[in-house]
């Protein structure tokens, strides 16, 4: 069945009715004890209304990932235009992956939990949005080392896959345990050991 048009407000307010219940539902329930019914239940709609939409469970999960991370990837993109510098910009991209976990709690737990245990969806989300966001830290690393602020003798493979995996440890963190962390700051933190390590000053 092909999803219906998306032009008509209602229809569009009740397409992402059934996103946002989809993760809540799954992030309080686990993907395999929230069926259909309880997803429809909580976004106010009929059981067969989701089909309009969505062709099964997983497309509606599907969808809500990749707008999720659609919107980060576009927030990425818009603060790049005012945020011009390497480091500025890689702990831009740091702050607002830790903000996440505040922005979206319940896609933050989905993603640290349910995504964790699905070999279909981490291999979907490691081809869509992992590389896209380790591409977009690889090349403002590259920048960096074209202009001489970084090292030219590091993979700036490593370093963003290295970004990227503090991060999402810290998202885990804030997941399992409630810590709640000040996004701006930790960044920071997080891009100046990746930077410059944990060394003091004259050290070695």
């Amino acid at each position: 069945m092909k999803p219906i048009e998306m032009g008509h407000p209602a229809s569009a307010d009740k397409y992402q009715r059934i996103l946002d219940a989809a993760v809540e539902v799954i992030a309080e329930r686990g993907y395999f004890n929230s069926p259909v019914s309880a997803i429809a239940a909580r976004a106010g709609v009929a059981d067969g209304t989701i089909y309009l939409y969505f062709k099964n469970k997983d497309d509606v999960l599907r969808t809500a990932i990749d707008r999720t991370f659609g919107q980060f990837h576009e927030q990425v993109e818009e603060r790049f235009k005012t945020v011009t510098d390497v480091r500025g910009q890689l702990e831009e991209i740091a702050r607002m992956h830790l903000e996440s976990a505040a922005v979206n709690r319940n896609m933050a737990i989905l993603m640290q939990t349910e995504m964790r245990q699905s070999a279909k969806f981490i291999a979907e989300f490691s081809h869509k949005h992992l590389v896209r966001y380790i591409q977009v830290v690889r090349e403002v690393v590259r920048r960096g080392q074209q202009e001489g602020i970084f090292r030219r003798d590091v993979s700036d493979g490593v370093v963003a896959h290295c970004l990227f995996g503090a991060i999402d440890e810290l998202l885990s963190s804030a997941v399992f345990t409630g810590r709640e962390y000040d996004a701006k700051a930790t960044a920071a933190q997080v891009i100046d050991v990746v930077l410059n390590g944990i060394g003091t000053v004259g050290s070695g």
